[in-house]
């Protein structure tokens, strides 16, 4: 069967440049670019305080542009890989020991390693700012910012043109930090599965004044790409929930799967253009479903 979905023309909204965006991560794939169209959304919401969550916040892109852009007025994170939610807890928390952190960390191959086996030994679930600060330090310096799964930009020996501080922009990240730090009473973290997270926000949250936007890790490269890749039992789960419409405003980004055009088969499919910086920049063709 032939599928013919318009693909979303993104140059009818305003985009940050690269030097604009607020998220202080590199995440390939990520959707800041998409904070121009959630903002056009907002505009048809009823009068009132405007809400933006996110189940699966990884880098928060579009979060962090839409508050500073003051189109929501609270933003509401949740990561269940407690690696992610601690870097986003030291930082909205820990603010002044965390850009102390920053300020002083040498930028070596040794930090690197201590900081990737933290990642990969790790084994409690609580929040630790030691893990949060590692995995932030490792996402600035390794290749395309792959968190696990990928080396350090530059390679184990920096012998190339290209070091592992070829992303590492201090004064630009402290600046970033730093106000992120200073917006914590308008963002509301957590650490759960995404479902439970949507649910429990349903119920504390105007569902009317309320969008989520859901990025989960995708069909074919979730392993690869994410720390907290998804069975097809939890894809076919999200699918269920967000199809009941218990959720007025939702919008859903995914890779163009066989298995997502089935689960969300009846929803309007667009597609969407995402670059990605991994090997080389490409671009891939996902969905954005509502």
């Amino acid at each position: 069967m032939q599928i013919n979905d318009a693909t979303i023309d993104l140059s009818l909204y305003p985009k940050r440049s690269s030097t604009e965006t607020i998220s202080p991560f590199r995440y390939p794939g990520g959707k800041g670019f998409l904070s121009g169209y959630f903002a056009n959304v907002f505009e048809d919401f009823e009068t009132g305080p405007k809400h933006y969550a996110e189940p699966f916040c990884g880098g928060a892109g579009s979060a962090w542009n839409l508050l500073a852009d003051q189109k929501v007025d609270e933003i509401h994170l949740n990561d269940a890989d407690i690696r992610i939610y601690s870097a986003w807890k030291a930082i909205l928390h820990e603010n002044d020991r965390f850009c102390e952190r920053l300020s002083d960390v040498t930028v070596d191959i040794e930090t690197w390693n201590a900081a990737r086996s933290l990642l990969t030994n790790y084994s409690g679930k609580a929040y630790d700012f030691e893990l949060g600060f590692a995995t932030y330090f490792v996402n600035r310096t390794s290749r395309a910012g792959i968190i696990l799964g990928s080396g350090p930009i530059g390679g184990y020996k920096q012998a190339g043109d290209w070091k592992m501080d070829a992303r590492f922009y201090r004064e630009t990240m402290l600046k970033r930090i730093k106000w992120i730090g200073s917006q914590k009473r308008r963002v509301k973290l957590k650490n759960q599965e995404a479902l439970t997270f949507l649910k429990g926000a349903a119920k504390r949250l105007p569902i009317a004044r309320t969008l989520y936007f859901v990025d989960p890790p995708y069909v074919q490269a979730g392993g690869r790409l994410y720390l907290n890749a998804m069975t097809e039992k939890k894809h076919r789960a999200l699918g269920e929930y967000l199809k009941s419409d218990i959720l007025k405003h939702w919008i859903l980004t995914y890779d163009d799967d066989p298995l997502i055009r089935e689960i969300y088969r009846g929803r309007h499919f667009s597609k969407l253009a995402v670059n990605y910086s991994l090997s080389r920049i490409r671009k891939e063709s996902e969905v954005l479903v509502r």
